[in-house]
């Protein structure tokens, strides 16, 4: 049980496959824009149509009105997981694991919808049985889209959507006006944190981490994480710059920017595959855990 939402394990009966059922708490059942964000997902899911995003296998209505989701049971490692068992990852499997997620990251762009809540514990990394690397990208429960009707945004404005410790300034100014140049803010903290061991910004409250976040410019990454280059040190820097026009414009751009420094991306993501903690314990308990934390 999350902030809003509820997420049991469930076994589709016809053949035993393993399913996660989504729904509201009942106390926000009637809640229409939560009702709509719920729903919001498996229209993600269907219209991006990314190997890297859950499967919705099925939606409806529950008896008390509220509406749920039927999702694929993924097994796998989130990244956050995989930080707090390594401490850092090293250059190359950070990159490796920012090329896949900018992949699935422009598709959402390029279908209207932008995910504002890029963080280690949304990235799922899974080996499929030759070994491959596989990665998710979970919850979309509070992206922002094209389709969304109007008067979502006038709603939504003066609200902070996402982590804290993961948005763009214009997220935590309240500015519901956000595009894929959002994201990559996200994804640049995300890379400092895997390659420094803690995110950039630190505040004793909320208030004060969101007024650093508008206020400050993100430390660079070579000061804290000496053993990367020159080059990713200005990619990163580029992808926290506090103004979204000084930012990489889109999830593609940002994997063409590190797509000279990536030196055998199969390779090192058989690497990574390998060196995954998916055993029947781990498997399940993290998976668990990245339900738990899609109902919040």
């Amino acid at each position: 049980m999350g902030g809003t939402g509820v997420v049991f394990e469930g076994t589709r009966l016809s053949d035993g496959y393993g399913v996660v059922i989504k729904t509201l708490r009942p106390v926000y059942a009637y809640n229409a824009d939560l009702c709509r964000r719920l729903k919001r997902e498996a229209e993600v899911a269907r219209r991006v149509a990314h190997p890297g995003i859950v499967p919705v296998l099925d939606e409806g209505t529950l008896p008390d009105g509220s509406p749920y989701l039927v999702l694929e049971r993924i097994h796998g490692e989130p990244m956050n997981h995989l930080l707090r068992r390594v401490g850092i990852l090293g250059v190359q499997e950070t990159l490796a694991i920012l090329r896949r997620v900018c992949d699935i990251l422009h598709r959402a762009h390029a279908a209207g919808y932008v995910h504002r809540d890029v963080k280690p514990e949304h990235v799922v990394l899974d080996r499929t049985p030759d070994g491959e690397l596989k990665i998710w990208l979970l919850d979309f429960g509070v992206c922002a889209a094209d389709t969304a009707p109007a008067g979502e945004k006038d709603r939504e404005r003066g609200r902070v959507f996402g982590t804290p410790s993961y948005v763009s300034p214009e997220q935590a100014s309240g500015n519901p006006d956000v595009d894929a140049r959002a994201d990559v803010f996200g994804l640049g903290i995300l890379v400092w944190e895997a390659l420094a061991g803690r995110v950039p910004f630190s505040g004793s409250t909320v208030t004060n981490l969101l007024r650093r976040i508008i206020r400050e410019d993100a430390p660079r990454l070579a000061l804290n994480a000496p053993q990367i280059g020159r080059e990713l040190d200005a990619v990163v820097a580029r992808m926290l710059a506090r103004t979204p026009d000084k930012r990489y414009a889109s999830a593609r751009a940002v994997a063409r920017a590190i797509a000279p420094l990536l030196e055998d991306a199969r390779g090192t993501e058989r690497m990574l595959a390998a060196n995954l903690r998916l055993g029947p314990g781990a498997a399940r308990g993290n998976d668990l855990t990245t339900v738990e934390r899609t109902a919040a």
